[in-house]
Order: C-alpha cells, then structure tokens, then sequence
C-alpha cells in the first residue's frame, strides 16, 4: 500500500512544482501520455467504459501493442493499481489486430492489455509473422519492470501480481503454456482448447500446472476448437466455466463493436477474479443472461459452496436506524450530492431502477428520495461520441431539475474523460485563442444549461493539480489566466453561482496550501474548493482518512474563507451496512468542520463499478443511500452473545460488534469478534 502513496504524492509534488517553479525534472510523471509513446490511435471512440482507452506503442515494448486507459492515473486514483491482461494471437501470429476492438474495449473497463505483436495503425501496416509463445515472459517481464521505473506511465499504476492470460485458437494454447507462472489470476482460453494435442508451447499436461479459474469461450459444434474445450472442461480440477454461443463460429466476435459478446462476457470474467465484483458469479454460475444474447449457454465446474453465494452481500438485512443529523435542517446549509454522469449510460441499455418500496422508478426520482438535492454532471467539448456533450449533459440537468436539484457542472475543457489535454479542435491555438475558446465554451454550456436547471457550483477543470489545457496550462500564469477566463464567463451569465477548483489531493495539508497560496498569489479568482476521497487508493484506513480530510476541510475552510465540497467519493457497493456506516460518520464530521456540501461518485452503477450504491439484485438504492438522509443502519445482535465460549475449531465467517453489543461491518477499537456457525455465536476475542 505505500507505493499507492507514494504516486499520490509524486503527482502532487508535481502539481506544486508547477506552481512554484520547481526544475522541470519534477514533472516525469505527468498526467499526460509520456513520450515513451510514439504512436497511438483511438479505436470505437475510446470504448464503452468509464475510461477512454487508447492503442499504444511503447518504445522500449517494440514487438507489442499496448491496450490503456489514456489516462491510466485517473483510473488508478478510482480503482487502485490496475490488473493487466496478456494477449495472444490466433494461428500464433505476431499481430492483435484482428482483436484490437475487444482488447480496446478491456481497456476502457479500467485494465492495461499488452497484445503480442508489434503496434499497427492499420490493419495492412505490415504483413503477419509468428510470435513465440516466449514472448508472453517478455510481456511480464516488461511489466514488472514498468511498475518499478519512476519515468513511466505504470509506475506504481498496474498490479503485476494479477496478470491474466488470454488468448485465440493457437493463442490460447500460448496461454495455457503459462498457465502455472504465480504471477497469473485467471485464464481466458478463445476458441481454443488443448484437448489430446500439443501447440503453441502447451500439451495437455500443461493444465495440470493451473492454479487459477479458467474461462473456456467457443462458437458452438461448428467452432474447431469446440471439443478440445469440451475435453478440457471435463479434465481441469480448478474452478472453470464453459461459455458457448453457438452461432459465433471459430472466429467468434472480436470484429464487431467492443469486441461483441465474447468481449461482453470476457470483461464479466476478468471483474469477477481481477476485481472482485462477487455479484458476476450470478452471471456465470446462475446464469444471469441479462444483457446478452440468449444463444449462450453456461456449464461450470468445481466451484465452492462460498463462491455460489453470490447474493448474501446484497441481501436485505434486518437493522435498526440511528437519526445522526436533522437532514431538512441541513438542507440549505449541505449539498448531499450525487455524480451522476454515466446515467444515461445505463439506461439506454434499458437497466431498471426501483425504490425501497420496489416500484420502478427514474433514478432521478429515486435520488431525490433518497435526499440527494445537487447531482454532478461531466461536460466534454466535443466528445468522440454523444457522450458527456452538452447536449447530453442537458437532458440530465433537465431530469433533476424536475426534482428540485442543482447543478454542479464538471467543466473538463477535454475531449476525454479523466484528461485534461487541450481538446483536438485546440490543439494549435496560442493562449490568446485557447483564452477566447474558454470563454465561447463556458459561456455556451452555461447558457445551455441555466435554462433548464439550477447551476450552483461550475468546477473549473476536473482535479487539476497538474495544470489545466496541458501542456499551456501547466504554467502558473496560463493556469491562472485560464482560470480567471472561465470565471468571468461563467458570472457574466450567473453572477450567483459559484466557481471551484478541484484537486485529487485530499490528505495532505501542507502540499494543498502550497497549491492554493500559490494560486492566490499569482490572482486566481475562484469561490470554492473541491476534494477528491478515495478509500481505495488510500494507505489509511477508511475511518483515519475521514478523520484527516474533515481535518483538512476545516484547514481549508478557515484559512482561505471559501467553501470546501467533497466532490468524488465513494465505498465499496458489497459492503452495504458498513458502507452506510461510514458515509454517515463522514458527513457528520464534515458538518462539523464546517464543508460545504458531498458528492457521491456515480452510485447509480452497480454491474460494472465496485464503489457505486445501487444494489446489482435488486436494482434498488443500497442502504449507503440512506445515509443522504442521516439515517445510520445498525445491526442487533442475539441476547446473551458475551456469555459463550471460545471455540477455536469453528472456521465460519468473522463478524464484529461493538462493545455494546451492535453488530459492526468493520473492526474497532473496543469490538467483541464473533464467528458464527449454524446461528450460533461463540466469542474468540473481548473489550
């Protein structure tokens, strides 16, 4: 966890250099793609996720091409280090682009993917060779040495201790071969299949060296490779899924947009035994079909009791409710604040959502229920697609308008999420041209937007403590006057709303003082100052993280005379009491330290997200929802529970509770630890 750290603070560090001319050396690790990228190209405008990817060439990585997020630090900062996927080519060939949109789309889902062969920006680049399944320990290889090197994109950003390996046809089998090296999580095997032969570096004995779960994928009885996977599924003592679609053929569907269904299903797999998302076992051991073709069909082998549970963490539990604060008497004082960018995401794939009450509901209904009374929105300039556009931007300002809710409009003067690059139409303005593109933007977005919704708070740029409109807005003056640009824009047109500066950093005080000094020094004029919060890429516990940053809101708070908003966070989504536990004990401390206001980060997402507040089962709001309205969930516990014995040899689940007897999602300070076995508690540990 302190490499997590320690990027944090280079990247902070180099926002501050910026800011007090430090020696340029300190800005190696930027939020930009690093020039060790020489060539690259968009592919499906980036894909579907919540990460616009990009196809890379990587000098030192010459017979290979790179699947990433364009931003990979914006993504790691949501989802922790991430996991990495190895790809091998069918017919064993040196070329993925016969794959690059499904491989493209992995990305986008927050992973890197090194394909075997070299870097194409066409199809018909080069004519195809042979890759040596050796060069799958070359990829490794790379990687681990990319984690550790301070100059690169990856440092301390991919989790090199959870490498998938994946492959087509001959490529699967180059997979297989690797099957045993300990840095490697889980198989997805392609149209392939080992069967009673030998290729690709792997025999049938090669599986006997598995030690994760495995994925076989085929295209139904006229696929080749349909009966070895057969075989191989009936041979393999690990856990294992075969998922056939019968009309897919041996080519399966990596042409189509996104990769297709095998790229559908694909990501499904690797968020279940990369990420952890313990709901996508439905999907494959139910199975749960929902949002795929009905011409596949599941089998599955030698998985656990505990790993077909995958409905207890979302199951409703029986709690009793604790009042911590007066939610209407706050309302003109907080903004309980949801992000809810990706809404339109969800239902044009046609996704339900219900209240507690079961009723199907818009989520801006629901949200407003819930007491959510300000939502988040992303504003892009000209986006690849529809997405995050103004006009998209505007029907979900219009959507909570009707429910009563302001807006704060998430100015990322990008073209891409997560980046803050010059947008492509830009690219060769001087400043005197990007000042005035600044201005006719903010000022066309306002005007759109004030027409249909409420705008409260306009962030200007999105965690910005590299700059803003790289490389001109990595100077302080150019930052400065970009940001001055925009705030005059935005009060020539709504004098009362309110501008804000928003930065990653949250936890350590003297480099945000450093930051703002330096931007009130130089003239920036701003109203407010906005946080990130994020429990998964923090080295504290998610109880010491609250405690800091409340303590470094009222910091803030107090010595610049703004208001101080939480503007990202969020908790784990299978955690629910506990999740709902803590956002209350974080609000509650905010008040305190006098904040302004907290934004959940997009909780409508469930299926594709491990911090959102949506239940996936349900399709209802989690209790974390709950907390929007002060009130905390707790769970009793039996009568009589400190009166039984220790017993070492029970080896059920643990569960906490505190010293009073209220059962607790977390460990404590003071805790009874139970473990419970058939419904009965036996206590190993006391107050």
């Amino acid at each position: 966890m302190k490499r997590l750290k320690t990027l944090r603070r280079v990247t902070v560090v180099a926002a501050m250099g910026l800011l007090i001319a430090m020696p340029n050396n300190v800005f190696s690790q930027s939020e930009t793609i690093n020039p060790e990228v020489t060539r690259q190209k968009v592919l499906d405008n980036g894909g579907s996720g919540r990460y616009a990817a990009i196809v890379v060439h990587e000098k030192s990585l010459q017979a290979f091409a790179v699947y990433r997020p364009r931003n990979i630090k914006y993504a790691v900062r949501r989802e922790g280090p991430l996991p990495v996927l190895i790809w091998c080519n069918g017919a064993c060939s040196d070329s993925s682009s016969s794959y690059e949109r499904m491989l493209n789309e992995m990305a986008s889902h927050g992973y890197v993917v090194v394909g075997l062969g070299a870097f194409e920006m066409q199809d018909s680049e080069r004519d195809d060779g042979t890759a040596s399944e050796k060069k799958v320990q070359d990829a490794i290889n790379w990687l681990v040495k990319q984690e550790k090197l301070s100059t690169s994109d990856y440092y301390h950003a991919i989790n090199v201790k959870n490498i998938a390996l994946a492959g087509h046809s001959c490529g699967g089998a180059q997979a297989i071969g690797y099957c045993g090296n300990s840095r490697v999580s889980t198989l997805l095997i392609m149209n392939a299949g080992m069967g009673s032969m030998s290729m690709g570096g792997a025999s049938p004995q090669s599986l006997e060296k598995l030690h994760t779960p495995i994925l076989y994928m085929t295209g139904g009885t006229g696929d080749v490779a349909y009966e070895n996977a057969k075989v191989d599924y009936g041979k393999v003592k690990k856990p294992v899924v075969w998922a056939d679609l019968s009309d897919a053929g041996h080519g399966g569907t990596y042409y189509n947009q996104y990769g297709g269904e095998f790229g559908k299903v694909a990501i499904k797999w690797m968020d279940w035994h990369m990420k952890g998302y313990k709901q996508n076992a439905r999907f494959f051991l139910k199975p749960d079909k929902t949002g795929i073709s009905s011409k596949w069909t599941f089998k599955n082998r030698n998985f656990t009791a505990a790993d077909k549970k995958y409905e207890e963490p979302y199951k409703d539990i029986e709690t009793s409710v604790d009042t911590v604060f007066d939610r209407i008497a706050m309302d003109a004082d907080f903004d309980f604040g949801a992000d809810i960018s990706s809404l339109t995401l969800e239902t044009r794939q046609s996704k339900k959502f219900y209240d507690k009450a079961g009723t199907n509901q818009t989520p801006t209904a629901i949200l407003q229920q819930q007491g959510v009374n300000s939502v988040r929105l992303r504003v892009l300039v000209s986006p690849k697609n529809s997405n995050h556009n103004t006009p998209y931007v505007k029907t979900l300002a219009t959507m909570a308008n009707k429910y009563g809710m302001s807006i704060m409009l998430d100015l990322r003067y990008s073209d891409w999420l997560g980046d803050n690059t010059k947008p492509e139409a830009w690219k060769k303005y001087d400043m005197t041209k990007v000042l005035t593109a600044v201005k006719n933007h903010t000022t066309s977005v306002i005007n759109t937007i004030k027409k249909v919704a409420k705008v409260r708070w306009v962030q200007i740029g999105n965690e910005i403590d590299h700059g803003l409109l790289l490389e001109d807005g990595r100077d302080t003056t150019n930052l400065v006057s970009i940001i001055n640009t925009a705030n005059d824009a935005v009060k020539a047109i709504s004098p009362n709303t309110r501008t804000l500066i928003h930065v990653c950093e949250c936890e350590d005080i003297g480099l945000l003082t450093n930051y703002f000094d330096a931007l009130l020094a130089a003239g920036a004029q701003f109203d407010a100052i906005g946080l990130s919060v994020h429990v998964k890429t923090s080295t504290l516990n998610p109880d010491e993280l609250t405690d800091l940053v409340a303590q470094n809101v009222k910091t803030l708070h107090e010595r610049y005379d703004k208001p101080v908003l939480i503007v990202e966070t969020g908790y784990y989504n299978d955690r629910a009491l506990e999740a709902n536990q803590w956002l209350c004990d974080f609000m509650v401390k905010l008040m305190g330290a006098g904040g302004a206001g907290l934004y959940y980060w997009e909780p409508e997402l469930a299926d594709e997200y491990d911090l959102g507040a949506w239940n996936p089962i349900s399709r209802k709001p989690s209790l974390v929802m709950d907390a929007f309205l002060g009130a905390r969930h707790k769970e009793p516990v039996a009568d009589g529970i400190n009166c039984l014995a220790k017993d070492d040899n029970d080896k059920s689940e643990t569960v906490y509770y505190t010293a009073d007897g209220i059962r607790s999602s977390r460990p404590q300070r003071g805790v009874n630890i139970i473990r419970r076995r058939s419904g009965t508690y036996k206590v190993i540990s006391g107050k």
